[in-house]
């Protein structure tokens, strides 16, 4: 704080402090005031909204949402952000990270804006941190209360076009059994980790690799590759596809399947929806 702002600041500090009124019983009042009115509050929204008690828990269901209480949706959203990376990683980004880091932020804004001036108007940076954080929070909330959960681990996603017994019959199978589903959705069927698959068949992708795939598939040749042939390279080595992806390699798989699964993606948003 320069010397201008310092005086500024001793002459409103002895004008109010001429001007105000002492803290006791004044300030002391009106603490007891509002401290009432929010208890009273609170007592009146428990009397109002009163919480019921649902059904018996029955222990064999496989249908059951929990959802944590509503003061908890934010992280319960966040733990749904990042949901199907490992084991840990949503617990740690979620609950840790994430909350940690923001509480520093919050803590630190007083030492970046160090401004004598109180009143709100005339403080933006500390104006803007709490808009952010409350607007924040209520998204997260929001979406921690009506975002339904995706269903990780379907044994089947209700298509149109796909005839039994078919290559893309075959090729739902593979996405659906070999863990396509825990990073991939497909018409609100699995994760969130990687992009939503359900019209991937309409993105054209198109690449060009000169290398050797790791598993031959019989007429999946490049240099280029495009339609079917490039999900059976991307499935392959999604580096030689799209440099920088990080999607693990499915080099494991059979020609036949991979083929089969080329074959079921390409069609998706075209063919079979």
């Amino acid at each position: 704080m320069n010397r201008a702002d310092q005086e500024a600041y001793r002459r409103d500090y002895a004008q109010a402090k001429k001007e105000g009124k002492p803290f006791y019983p004044y300030a002391i009042y009106k603490d007891h005031v509002v401290a009432v009115l929010v208890f009273a509050g609170i007592i009146g929204m428990a009397i109002w909204q009163r919480v019921g008690v649902g059904p018996p828990v029955y222990s064999a269901t496989s249908t059951f949402e929990p959802r944590p209480e509503w003061y908890f949706y934010f992280l319960f959203q966040l733990l749904k952000i990042f949901k199907n990376q490992t084991a840990l990683v949503p617990v740690i980004m979620a609950t840790f990270v994430i909350p940690n880091v923001l509480m520093v932020l919050l803590l630190a804004t007083p030492f970046i804006d160090r401004r004598a001036e109180r009143r709100i108007s005339k403080r933006p940076f500390a104006l803007s941190v709490a808009i952010l954080a409350f607007m924040g929070m209520a998204w997260l909330t929001y979406q921690g209360e009506t975002g339904a959960t995706p269903t990780v681990g379907a044994t089947t996603i209700p298509f149109t076009g796909i005839t039994p017994g078919s290559a893309a019959a075959a090729g739902e199978t593979v996405y659906l059994t070999e863990g396509c589903s825990s990073c991939h959705m497909v018409k609100g069927v699995g994760g969130q980790v990687g992009p939503n698959l359900t019209t991937i068949g309409t993105a054209g992708k198109s690449a060009t690799y000169s290398g050797k795939l790791p598993v031959p598939v019989p007429g999946a040749t490049g240099p280029t590759y495009s339609g079917a042939n490039w999900f059976v390279l991307h499935t392959e080595c999604p580096t030689c596809a799209k440099p920088g992806s990080s999607m693990p390699a499915f080099a494991s798989l059979s020609a036949t399947d991979l083929q089969n699964l080329a074959t079921f993606l390409n069609g998706l948003g075209t063919t079979y929806k």
